[in-house]
């Protein structure tokens, strides 16, 4: 048999390095735990209203009512967004008032938050939500 006559290279072995791979994962970590600190959850508490609760005040407790066209009712009398504004912050007790925030279930879900959030700008917390099917004028 015929010898090649070139010569015998020998193998090395390739020996890879995993310092460059623990480095960009310990990077990655980082930065994710970075992120996860500065990402701060924005959520509103609310209870859900039940048939069952009573009034003990009327006059600490404010009805609010957004029906399927999208008509926002304070009290029974129709209203804004701009006039519910106003009448929240003449409010002389805003922790102790309660708003019973009762929304047709046609209603978008951000107009309800929207109003959510326009008594919680204002310092109102005790608010109850009710979904219900249709408002009678």
């Amino acid at each position: 048999m015929t010898q090649s006559l070139l010569p015998e290279r020998r193998k090395r072995a390739g020996r890879m390095s995993l310092t460059p791979l623990i480095d960009c994962v310990f990077i990655l970590l980082v930065f994710f735990m970075l992120q996860t600190n500065f990402m701060k959850p924005r959520a509103m508490e609310f209870s859900q209203a039940t048939g069952s609760s009573k009034i003990e005040s009327e006059s600490s407790m404010i009805v609010v009512e957004i029906h399927e066209n999208g008509a926002i009712w304070l009290n029974s009398k129709e209203s804004t967004l701009e006039q519910l504004a106003d009448y929240a912050g003449e409010l002389e007790a805003p922790r102790q008032t309660r708003v019973m925030l009762a929304v047709d279930e046609e209603v978008e879900l951000q107009q309800a938050v929207d109003v959510m959030d326009l008594f919680n700008q204002y310092e109102v917390r005790d608010i109850s939500l009710s979904a219900t099917r249709r408002f009678t004028q």
